[in-house]
């Protein structure tokens, strides 16, 4: 039964490769999903049918058939009952999905820092990653990709906000000596770990930012013995043109720092608008973005992701329903680009 699943699966995936050579579709590139979580304490806990995602009847097939990679939250896994970990990675090997873990990794070494630490995004502690790390592994999984939670932005470049904690403001070479140490446990737990950054695309607007991401791969780079292997863009769309227009520019780094060798892939990261007030509202946006960068601007990222931590859509399911989630994975996956 295995070997059949195998089969079917990797039929589906050749002959949707033939057919994105043929007509310039989108699955050729790598689809993430990242559904929002149910567990408090998370504010990412809006999916109300998060975990009818990992029955083996839950309807999404087709959607999985598409899917390479399910990116689960740290701020989950860290609360998350070992018996929900266990139903979901025993559902998603079945599913021959490839876990990955979006999580902070600056390292707070002091219970209550000056500025950075618990309040402030990016931020963790080596205890949670072998939190996180244990619950994967009691479960019989294995995380394949760590994808960083924004280290550049909220290590370097944040300020903080009014009443709140301020960010630390540190060195490029400061920020990778915070992160080092965490990603060191899921190295050393998943030695096979793929490890990737998110940042946003507000980056791209700092001081001397070119130089300074540079800085911040050939670091990790050096630090790590290997390239990041992706690096995934997000883009404040509610924030209006300057960001998406600091995107387009960042996109366009990120392919020449490709072809130097610092980052294995570009991938951007697709969701709707925080004040969306229906799940349609927030699909039609995201469509809308994904056509403004891949038919607009003609964009190619080698990752698709999939996502939202806003409080739309509500369902993860059916696939068939054009309001959820699932649905817009295989409206990725489905869709023509180029002159109609």
């Amino acid at each position: 039964m295995r070997k059949q699943r195998l089969f079917v699966r990797s039929t589906i995936s050749i002959l949707l490769l033939l057919v994105s050579g043929a007509f310039g579709i989108l699955s050729a590139t790598e689809i993430w999903i990242a559904p929002q979580a149910s567990v408090p304490p998370s504010p990412l806990n809006r999916a109300v049918d998060f975990l009818d995602m990992f029955k083996s009847d839950a309807p999404w097939r087709n959607a999985a058939q598409v899917i390479s990679v399910f990116k689960l939250y740290g701020s989950y896994l860290e609360h998350a009952p070992q018996d929900q970990v266990n139903l979901i990675v025993e559902n998603l090997n079945s599913r021959h999905i490839s876990i990955a873990v979006e999580a902070g990794v600056m390292n707070t070494p002091v219970a209550k820092p000056a500025c950075g630490g618990p309040g402030v995004e990016g931020y963790s502690t080596i205890s949670r990653a072998k939190l996180i790390s244990e619950k994967i592994k009691k479960a019989g999984g294995s995380i394949a990709y760590i994808a960083i939670d924004e280290p550049l932005w909220f290590g370097r470049y944040y300020k903080g906000l009014p009443g709140k904690k301020p960010g630390c403001r540190l060195s490029i070479e400061g920020v990778i000596d915070l992160v080092m140490p965490v990603l060191r446990i899921y190295r050393d737990e998943f030695p096979t770990v793929t490890i990737g950054d998110i940042e946003p695309s507000g980056v791209a607007y700092q001081p001397e930012w070119e130089t300074e991401t540079r800085r911040w791969l050939r670091g990790l780079r050096e630090r790590l013995g290997s390239r990041i292997s992706f690096m995934q863009l997000d883009v404040p769309f509610s924030a209006g043109s300057q960001q998406v227009a600091a995107a387009l520019r960042f996109y366009d780094l990120l392919e020449a720092l490709r072809a130097e060798n610092l980052v294995g892939a570009v991938g951007i990261i697709y969701n709707g608008l925080p004040t969306d007030r229906t799940n349609r509202e927030w699909i039609d946006n995201a469509k809308s973005h994904i056509k403004f960068f891949e038919d607009d601007h003609k964009l190619r990222p080698q990752q698709a992701i999939i996502q939202s931590w806003a409080s739309r859509p509500t369902h993860a399911l059916p696939e068939t329903d054009p309001d959820s989630l699932t649905s817009l994975a295989l409206y990725y996956a489905s869709q023509l680009r180029g002159p109609k």
